[in-house]
């Protein structure tokens, strides 16, 4: 089961005007849950740009970035085996990005991605 490009997004509205929508975590939910009760071996991953994308993650980024990062903690609710590092995940600086890492209960995954120091 793969997810991609969810950028924040928890409920299922569009956040500019509050708009129905068929996007975000809660109700992908519905669909992991499906599809475990299921299949006993799904793997759920990830694709990239998890972490900001919405007022919400704007927010966290912004006023409460010192408590564990929201995305991560929604992502270990539902049990993902991994994510990778998206372009977006860097938006809000290194030390957003590595509270989200550090929150998850599954590995960030990427390649070719250096350092200041070329490391």
């Amino acid at each position: 089961f793969l997810t991609s490009d969810i950028h924040g997004t928890v409920y299922p509205i569009h956040y500019q005007d509050n708009s129905q929508a068929e996007i975000g975590l809660a109700k992908i939910s519905t669909l992991i849950k499906k599809e475990r009760s299921q299949n006993r071996n799904v793997l759920l991953i990830d694709n990239g740009d998890l972490i900001q994308g919405t007022p919400f993650t704007y927010h966290y980024a912004t006023y409460e970035e010192d408590k564990k990062n929201p995305m991560s903690l929604l992502a270990n609710y539902l049990r993902y085996d991994a994510a990778v590092i998206g372009n977006h995940e860097f938006n809000y600086g290194m030390d957003i990005l590595n509270n989200a890492i550090s929150t998850a209960n599954f590995p960030y995954l990427s390649a070719n991605i250096l350092d200041k120091n070329r490391k």
